[in-house]
């Protein structure tokens, strides 16, 4: 049976593994919002999901104790 000690090397691993994906993520909606989105109908989907995404992020932790 794992230690508490290897389970929270474990966790911070794959919190870690999420942080880089989420900020490959947000690079690339970035990306998409600076790009020419012509279509009236995917720049309102685009714009919602980007509000939606934005909005979960500022209401999330970064760090322990910390805020954005």
């Amino acid at each position: 049976m794992k230690t508490l000690q290897e389970k929270v090397c474990e966790l911070e691993k794959e919190v870690e593994s999420l942080r880089d994906e989420n900020e490959s993520l947000w690079f690339l909606l970035e990306e998409f919002e600076k790009s020419n989105l012509v279509n009236p109908e995917y720049r309102k989907n685009f714009d919602e999901a980007f509000k939606k995404a934005r909005f979960n992020t500022l209401m999330s932790m970064k760090r322990i104790g910390e805020a954005w």
